[in-house]
């Protein structure tokens, strides 16, 4: 039986309908790719060092014109002013001038007008005989008034660029005699055109460039004479000694190309170098295609790992984060945020025993009747007594709101303090700015404290500290409350005397602000401590001022005195468009807080108010630092880099915002929650009422209303403030475990306050409010779409971590 023989192999063909892929023109590629990299390095390098040195060479070309024209013109002003004091100094001249001996005058006039070049004018006044005369030829205008004035006076007169109905002129002014250490009995008036210094200049080679003579007092500026022609983007200026005079010199293409640098060896180098790239260029196509069939079979891979894989809970984002975005949020180079993870916002005390729920990150602040009480006052009394004696302070300013248990819990504050041997001066009702003021402009202190929970419901009281000049924060509030527990006070005998700082702080405010229009202005204190003050304030800068709650009730009986609410500002929005108003202004319950609304009714919400004042404050200090918090607009860092600014993302808190601005020396601050800190013409604390005249000076000065203005804006469609209600001892734990176990896809996590997430088309925030047992959240997205996907991402991510959370949105 024999073997059958296996049928030969037969070579594989390809299926019907598909052809082997091509490879790609791999050297090809890279030698443009060389290419264009070489171009590159060739341009960057000729500004470095070809362009570069010619720039250097024309500027000390430049520089060395300009020195030759200043001291030819310096030398032409002491040689024309010797000459014009050599005439005065003639006591005969003096004489015939006051005594009106004509014939005499007239010999001089002759003589004078012969020795000076371009002479249009010689004119004699005696002694308090000049008088304005604008037909006068020339005339005797103030400029003349002034330059005969001081003359007569003896003081120093220097040439003076004057321009007449025909053209400029040099005027010269000298008292007769020119000794001063004689009366004068007259002066004279030297009146020249511009032949001489025309024939000066003109010997300096015009060729080489332009040359302009500028005249400058103060602030402004006159080019009065130029010559030559100036054709290169370069100007230089310098200024003559012992005159108000600048010459300024702009150089020709002549004098250019004496400057110029002979290129051909760096484009050697650049043809060496590309050379070099082509060869390497060989070398990696071949090494390409050597591992093609490697990195295919790694993509099929990857192909069929996907394909596998489940469907997503929820619709991706968009993650990629702006560039211009990544130092503001903190990220390094891998992506990480600078804090991590999220810290706690409260102010850590030793135990939970009850009183330590009231101290706070930035102050002490509870319900009324619970931890805090008077005798609790009065041991706080104690202990920032004692605080402020061993910081070297001998007296505390006090202040209270309009709260119902304010008045009570001051009496006590007071106490305690007295009982250290620190003195108080007792400020009375006022709002909180009216404090900080005290602190930084009175001489007896730097130290104080308010009874006062700011935008709280009525139950609420709290306490906001400063000792030597700054804003007790989470150290310092711990410290106090170990002072209390061990009970660590001074003995003595302090002296209380009360103060009315009110009618220094709306003066000063009036010194500061001015308004170039008519302004009708709503303010809704919300029964609050700017009732009395704020209408005054802004009467007195000459706005007609209507009120809404200005009665100062601490029962708060029309809305909580938080104008962060936008149900809290349904009130001024239809009494702003019923009275017609120019705008509407809510302050919080002590004032260091305002919204605004425009007579559209649209809400400004603090953080887009910002943007006005940073476009204001930054465009008059370049460069300066602008301070936002974390839950603000992102529209914030761009605006503000725009502008010529740096922009800053900082925690929120009152009391942390002005820290930040005092380390990093910002001259402006922002809070959503409506505090906004000034330190450009101001003191840089938080001031609702003070912003509101500034928001007022801005707005008359650019002659638009409100809405106008903001309009001009960019805008994303955002949510207010969401608060969550939480047990005051979970809401810390929650965040923590969020930013610790929650899914954010690709997200971008900045964990300086609380958990903010960046994407590319929007952001979330969740943190703990540090006021309110509450967590406060906050969204801002590129459209609708994205909001909801924001909110329903976060309310995912929490319900993970606390499945008992009411979330309301």
């Amino acid at each position: 039986m024999t073997k059958s023989k296996a049928p030969a192999p037969q070579a594989k063909t390809a299926k019907p309908g598909k052809t082997a892929p091509k490879q790609p023109p791999y050297f090809l590629l890279l030698s443009v790719a060389s290419m264009l990299i070489c171009g590159l390095l060739a341009w960057v390098g000729y500004q470095l060092f070809v362009a570069s040195a010619e720039q250097s060479n024309l500027r000390t070309l430049a520089d060395v014109e300009l020195k030759k024209r200043v001291g030819a013109v310096s030398q032409w002003i002491q040689a024309t002013q010797a000459d014009v004091a050599a005439f005065g100094a003639r006591d005969a001249l003096a004489t015939a001038v006051a005594y009106q001996e004509m014939e005499r005058v007239e010999e001089y006039r002759r003589a004078v007008a012969k020795t000076f070049t371009g002479s249009e004018s010689v004119q004699f006044f005696p002694r308090g005989s000049v008088q304005l005369n604008p037909e006068g030829n020339p005339p005797i205008n103030f400029i003349q008034m002034d330059l005969i004035n001081q003359a007569e006076a003896r003081e120093s007169t220097l040439p003076e660029a004057v321009k007449m109905p025909s053209g400029w002129f040099i005027q010269i002014a000298t008292g007769l005699p020119t000794d001063k250490e004689k009366p004068a009995l007259g002066t004279m008036l030297l009146t020249l055109n511009m032949q001489a210094l025309r024939t000066l200049l003109a010997a300096q080679n015009n060729e080489h460039g332009s040359t302009s003579l500028i005249q400058r007092f103060g602030t402004i500026e006159q080019t009065f004479f130029t010559s030559g022609n100036g054709e290169v983007d370069l100007v230089v200026t310098e200024a003559i000694p012992d005159s108000n005079w600048q010459v300024s010199f702009k150089p020709s293409y002549t004098l250019a190309n004496r400057a110029s640098v002979n290129p051909i060896p760096f484009l050697g180098g650049c043809v060496v170098l590309l050379a070099i790239l082509i060869a390497i260029s060989a070398w990696l196509s071949r090494f390409i295609i050597q591992h093609k069939e490697v990195q295919q079979r790694a993509k099929a891979r990857e192909k069929a790992m996907m394909a596998t894989k489940g469907t997503r809970e929820q619709k991706d984002l968009d993650v990629k984060v702006k560039e211009e975005d990544k130092s503001l949020l903190g990220m390094d180079k891998d992506g990480a945020t600078q804090e991590s993870p999220a810290a706690p916002q409260v102010a850590e005390v030793e135990e939970d025993d009850g009183l330590s729920t009231i101290f706070r990150a930035y102050d002490i602040r509870g319900v009324v009747g619970q931890a805090l009480t008077p005798a609790f006052a009065e041991s706080l009394g104690r202990a920032l007594g004692t605080e402020a004696l061993e910081q070297g302070e001998s007296t505390l300013f006090v202040g209270r709101d309009g709260r119902i248990h304010s008045e009570e819990l001051s009496i006590n504050l007071v106490n305690g303090i007295l009982s250290t041997g620190c003195n108080v001066i007792n400020l009375g009702l006022i709002p909180s700015p009216l404090l900080y003021y005290a602190c930084l402009t009175n001489n007896a202190s730097q130290s104080g404290v308010i009874v006062t929970a700011s935008h709280n419901p009525g139950e609420y009281n709290g306490f906001k500290m400063v000792i030597g000049g700054k804003t007790l924060t989470n150290d310092a509030i711990k410290a106090l409350y170990t002072r209390i527990k061990r009970e660590q006070f001074r003995q003595g005998a302090g002296v209380e005397q009360h103060e009315n700082i009110a009618d220094d702080y709306v003066e000063r405010i009036f010194s500061d602000v001015a308004l170039a229009a008519d302004v009708k202005l709503v303010i809704d204190a919300g029964n609050g401590a700017t009732g009395d003050i704020a209408p005054r304030l802004f009467e007195e800068l000459g706005c007609f001022v209507e009120t809404l709650y200005c009665d100062i009730d601490g029962r708060f009986p029309n809305h909580n005195p938080d104008p962060s609410r936008p149900e809290n500002l349904k009130a001024l929005i239809a009494k702003v468009k019923s009275t017609n108003a120019d705008l509407g202004v809510a302050f919080d319950g002590d004032g260091d807080r305002l919204t605004v609304v425009t007579p559209k009714g649209q809400i400004i919400w603090p953080d887009r108010l910002l943007m006005l004042f940073a476009r204001d404050i930054v465009s008059r200090n370049p460069g300066a630092d602008v301070l936002f918090d974390v839950k603000s607009t992102r529209q914030l860092n761009s605006l503000i880099t725009s502008y010529g600014g740096r922009p800053i993302m900082w925690k929120t808190g009152h009391s942390n915002m002005k820290q930040k601005m005092a380390e990093t020396g910002a001259l402006l601050g922002g809070e959503l929650s409506g505090h906004i800190f000034i330190k450009d013409r101001w003191y840089g604390f938080d001031d609702g009422m003070y912003a509101t005249a500034r928001l007022l000076e801005i707005m008359t000065l650019r002659d638009q209303d409100i809405d106008s203005i903001f309009e001009a804006f960019p805008s994303q469609p955002s949510t207010p403030e969401i608060l969550v209600p939480i047990d005051e001892h979970r809401k810390f734990d929650v965040i923590n475990k969020l930013v610790a176990q929650g899914n954010f896809q690709g997200g971008k996590l900045t964990t300086i306050d609380g958990l903010r997430v960046d994407f590319a088309k929007g952001w979330g925030l969740a943190r703990a409010s540090n006021t309110q047992p509450a967590l406060t959240l906050r969204f801002e997205g590129d459209n609708e779409e994205t909001l909801a996907q924001l909110q329903a991402l976060f309310k995912r991510e929490l319900k993970k971590v606390d499945p008992n959370l009411e979330l309301g949105f």
